[in-house]
C-alpha cells in the first residue's frame, strides 16, 4: 500500500519562520504552539505509520484466511464428489445384490416346484402301490377264506362220515 503524504510535515512546522511586525504575535507563544503542533503531528505520523503496519498485517492475515477458506471449499467439494460417487456405487451394488437375490429366489421357487411335482408323483405312485397291495391282500384273504371254507366243508364232511360211522 502506498504511504500517503501530508501536505505539511512536522519538520515543516518546526522550521517555519514568521516575519516580525510591530504589532505581531508574541514570538514565545507562537514558538511554543508550533512546538506543540510539531509534537502532535509527529505523534499522529507515528500512529498513522503503526496503523498502516497493522492494516497491512491484517490484510495479509485476511488473504491467508481467504486462501485457507478456498482450500477448504475445494476440499469440501472434493469430499462431496467422493461421497456422491460412493453413494452411486452403493446404490449400484444394492441393485446388483437385489437382482442376484431375485434370481436366486426364482431358482429356489423353481426347484421347490420341481420337488413338489416329484413328491406328487411319488405320492401318487405310493397310493397306487397301496391300492394294488390292498387288492392283492384282499384277493389273498379271499383265497385263504375259500381254502378255509373248503377245508371246513371237508372237515364237516369227514365229521359227518365219522358220526355216521359211529352211529353204525
Amino acid at each position: 500500500m502506498a504511504e500517503e503524504r501530508m501536505g505539511l510535515t512536522p519538520l515543516d512546522v518546526s522550521k517555519k519562520q514568521f516575519s516580525t511586525t510591530f504589532r505581531g504575535y508574541d514570538l514565545g507563544e507562537v514558538d511554543t504552539f508550533l512546538e506543540m503542533v510539531t509534537l502532535e503531528m509527529e505523534d499522529l505520523a507515528r500512529r498513522n505509520h503503526g496503523l498502516k503496519e497493522v492494516l497491512a498485517k491484517k490484510e495479509g492475515e485476511i488473504e491467508e484466511v481467504k486462501a485457507r477458506e478456498n482450500s477448504l471449499r475445494k476440499t469440501l467439494e472434493g469430499l462431496q464428489q467422493i461421497l456422491q460417487e460412493e453413494r452411486t456405487r452403493a446404490e449400484q451394488k444394492g441393485k446388483q445384490i437385489i437382482r442376484e437375490a431375485e434370481l436366486k429366489a426364482a431358482g429356489l421357487v423353481n426347484q421347490a416346484r420341481e420337488e413338489q411335482v416329484s413328491l406328487r408323483h411319488d405320492n401318487e405312485h405310493l397310493q397306487r402301490m397301496r391300492r394294488e397291495f390292498l387288492a392283492k391282500l384282499g384277493s389273498l384273504v379271499e383265497s385263504y377264506k375259500k381254502i378255509v371254507d373248503q377245508d371246513q366243508q371237508l372237515l364237516e364232511g369227514e365229521l359227518r362220515i365219522d358220526s355216521d360211522v359211529q352211529m353204525i
